[in-house]
């Protein structure tokens, strides 16, 4: 009886052990009972028969009721859609319906069972598209579309269209064209205007600017920009606003063909040594291109350009022929043929059996337009030996003996040359990032008298410029002025040697920092300095004039030094070569291309004659 006892009191503590350690087991891994019956309980609408012969509604089966994977597809009616749906759809159920919440789901699983079950169908949420390129998301079966803004385009509106270079979607800019995200911008060049952003207007500066030109020239429009024209042998100097003798005009009444022979000598490499019309339909045209020989030519049966031989800007007398063929023009250097063009007809037509041309000497009349590839035409060189038209220097002879600007130098050497008789003006684009600099390297031989170097003008002030100053017959030195206030002096022998010497100038908003060969420096004071610094920066933020060898007209109060700079000068802006046939003007007196040297060079040896 007791081991009966024993035996059922064992085994009713075995089976309460059990029951506990279920119970204990049950509290961990299981849901309580209440819960559980909730899970398992399906709640029944009225009218459920009926609901069955209706088409799948998501909303209804899946939300507030269970839905099983059939039920999934009938809602969608596809597969793509139910095989993306119904995995997801179990992890919304897991996630809210029981109510335990998975550690390990993603951060942005809504917390309300609707909106989780809703937000797996939509295939915009969360959006896949470019934020910056998408207009809006078109939900698909199991995939999305992403329409995308203007100026946009790829799967995802993740591509930028460069319509400044895309064929398909042009810009149709007229002239610059700047690419932007989703977009673009049209830009116009100087002397344009724009109405529409697109397309570019000529400005007409004669209409907008009626003084422009003084009389006797006339305003004559040109696209982008003006030329003030002068009566016949004339050129306007755009400093002093008046009509220059430029160039030599010779006109010639002959029974021959063109012909010309000449000794030329030059550094310049580019500019047009003569040209020849007889008419405004009938032209040549002989010039300097990258130091070759160029000619152009037109008439009432072809029109031809062509160039050839080697380089000849090297300072040294070249003999440069031209001669009318039959059938052909022949253009010789040093008696040797560098090319021969065909002309089946007269270059000139013959009027009464006379050959009658007018011949421009280093220039070319006023309309420039005709030419068939636009030449710079300033040319600074020398020509000796003239042979016109086979009757040697009749008319050429007395034309350049009229214009002293047009005699030369008996020796040269490389570089430009300021007589003290005028400056030379650039535009200069001293921003091209964000941030200004000013880099100015100057190789200079002055003369014994004060004069300005460089300078940049603006709003009728002198925010910067250098001069060279005097202070008796074998002194002088280096000054930089900023606003009239001299802010360094620049001390050296050299400027009084023959030698060249060359400077550096170097300024910023940071600060200004000159040096030379031989040379000593002071600055002025540095809160002096910082305010000259300051006003430097204020006036580079606008556009400046940049001044070479002088100032223009300008009140004396305004800087303490605007005299003509009188020697020889090579300047380089910001790692560029200044080219004084570049200039926006210059004044006829300096010699782009040539100085005259301190003295005479040695006659070569007889050895080198014979040679």
């Amino acid at each position: 009886m007791r081991r009966l006892t024993a035996a059922r009191s064992g085994s009713l503590l075995g089976l309460v052990l059990l029951l506990l350690r279920a119970e204990l087991c049950g509290s961990q891994r299981f849901l309580s009972q209440n819960k559980a019956s909730q899970f398992l309980l399906r709640h029944r609408r009225a009218n459920t028969l009926f609901e069955e012969s209706k088409k799948g509604n998501l909303e209804r089966e899946c939300i507030e009721e269970l839905c099983n994977k059939e039920e999934a597809r009938e809602i969608f009616e596809n597969n793509l859609e139910t095989e993306y749906f119904y995995p997801k759809y179990v992890v919304c159920l897991g996630s809210h319906r029981v109510g335990i919440n998975n550690p390990n789901s993603e951060p942005g699983i809504p917390q309300n069972l609707r909106t989780c079950v809703q937000e797996i169908s939509n295939q915009c949420l969360p959006l896949p598209c470019h934020k910056d390129g998408y207009e809006r998301c078109v939900d698909g079966q199991g995939s999305f579309t992403c329409v995308c803004k203007a100026g946009w385009r790829g799967q995802r509106c993740e591509q930028d269209i460069n319509e400044c270079e895309d064929s398909e979607f042009p810009a149709g800019c007229s002239q610059t064209c700047y690419n932007l995200p989703g977009s673009f911008m049209c830009s116009c060049e100087k002397g344009f205007y724009t109405l529409d952003k697109i397309l570019c207007n000529d400005i007409n500066e004669c209409i907008l600017y009626p003084s422009v030109c003084v009389e006797p020239s006339k305003c004559v429009n040109a696209p982008g920009t003006f030329e003030c024209r002068c009566p016949s042998g004339y050129q306007y100097n755009m400093s002093s606003r008046k009509c220059v003798d430029n160039f030599g005009v010779c006109n010639m009444n002959f029974s021959h063909r063109f012909a010309a022979e000449f000794d030329f000598r030059t550094f310049d490499p580019e500019g047009v040594i003569l040209y020849a019309e007889s008419s405004q339909d009938s032209w040549f045209m002989l010039g300097l291109r990258s130091g070759r020989i160029e000619v152009q030519f037109k008439n009432e049966y072809s029109i031809k350009m062509t160039s050839g031989g080697k380089a000849i800007n090297d300072g040294q007398w070249h003999v440069i022929s031209v001669e009318e063929l039959m059938g052909s023009i022949s253009v010789k250097i040093s008696k040797e043929a560098i090319m021969s063009i065909n002309s089946p007809e007269r270059l000139f037509s013959l009027v009464n059996d006379k050959l009658d041309i007018k011949v421009y000497i280093a220039g070319l009349p006023n309309r420039n337009e005709s030419l068939i590839k636009p030449i710079n035409p300033r040319l600074d060189g020398c020509i000796r030996g003239w042979n016109l038209m086979n009757q040697g220097a009749s008319g050429v002879k007395e034309v350049i003996q009229e214009k002293e600007s047009k005699h030369c130098y008996v020796h040269v050497e490389k570089g430009s040359f300021f007589s003290g008789g005028g400056l030379a003006l650039f535009n200069i684009d001293y921003s091209s990032t964000n941030i200004w600099k000013l880099d100015v390297v100057m190789n200079i031989r002055p003369s014994s008298s004060t004069g300005v170097l460089f300078a940049l003008v603006s709003n009728h002030s002198v925010p910067l410029s250098v001069a060279v100053v005097t202070q008796g017959p074998d002194d002088a030195n280096l000054q930089v002025f900023m606003d009239g206030i001299c802010v360094a002096t620049l001390q050296t022998l050299m400027l009084c040697y023959p030698d060249w010497l060359v400077v550096e100038m170097k300024a910023s908003a940071d600060g200004l920092h000159i040096t030379a060969n031989s040379s000593s420096v002071s600055y002025s004071d540095s809160e002096t300095l910082s305010m000259a610094l300051s006003k430097l920066n204020s006036a580079m933020q606008g556009h400046v004039h940049t001044y070479i060898g002088g100032l223009p007209d300008l009140p004396l109060s305004i800087t303490p030094i605007s005299a003509f700079y009188h020697g020889c000068l090579e300047i380089s802006v910001n790692g560029q070569l200044l080219d004084f046939d570049e200039a926006v003007s210059k004044d006829n007196s300096i010699k782009s291309h040539s100085c005259p040297p301190v003295s005479a060079p040695d006659p070569p040896s007889a050895e080198s004659q014979l040679r």
